[in-house]
């Protein structure tokens, strides 16, 4: 004879989206300091890029189109961002196609970082700008979810000329913001000296105009 159990069978409890962020994150941490391969950490960073961007599109928003997360800053460029959280951003299709359009090959090293298009200034500090103003309206800015390590923000001070010692606010993603913004200082201080202006050492880029006025 069948005796059947007569304790109701307990529903699982649907996850929350910052519950569903966070495990995603902790696989992501665990694959990055286990002996798993690279194709495996990489599927989970993007499935962890996805899940805190909500499953959209932070540059149009869009949850219909396929979403795919895109490295800002290229892994065949500077290969230790390839699992940082801070260095990827959820885009759909279209907005994908148009990060890629320029130039989507392997980067020619010898070469100033936005010579061929793949590694576009202007673009990049778009993707840093969209995250961390979708991070604040959606009050989830914090290092774990947008980490960027000091090397790689060394990294981009030197791509833009800038001293290393000089000291952005913030957490990563605002420093990167920042340091991206910034005007090469190599450029800036020779259209300056062109005019006897001497550049001030801790001098940073916050507003969209600044004045130098002569003693």
């Amino acid at each position: 004879m069948e005796i059947q159990s007569s304790k109701p069978h307990r529903k699982r409890r649907k996850l929350s989206w910052r519950e569903q962020t966070m495990r995603a994150h902790r696989k992501l941490e665990n694959a990055v300091l286990g002996g798993v391969s690279d194709q495996y950490r990489l599927r989970l960073w993007s499935a962890f890029i996805r899940a805190r961007d909500g499953n959209r599109c932070v540059r149009c928003h869009s949850r219909k189109r396929k979403l795919s997360a895109h490295h800002i800053l290229r892994k065949t460029f500077w290969d230790e961002g390839r699992y940082q959280t801070g260095n990827g951003i959820t885009l759909c299709s279209k907005c994908h196609r148009e990060a890629h359009k320029n130039f989507n090959g392997k980067p020619n090293l010898d070469l100033p970082m936005d010579a061929e298009g793949g590694e576009n200034i202007d673009l990049m500090m778009e993707m840093y700008w969209l995250l961390l103003n979708d991070a604040r309206d959606r009050e989830i800015l914090c290092d774990e979810f947008y980490f960027l390590s000091e090397r790689i923000l060394q990294s981009f001070k030197r791509a833009q000329t800038i001293e290393p010692t000089l000291q952005f606010p913030g957490g990563p993603l605002e420093q990167a913001y920042l340091i991206w913004r910034q005007t090469p200082r190599s450029m800036l201080k020779a259209l300056l000296g062109a005019n006897g202006i001497e550049l001030p050492d801790d001098f940073i880029q916050l507003g969209g105009v600044t004045l130098f006025f002569e003693n």
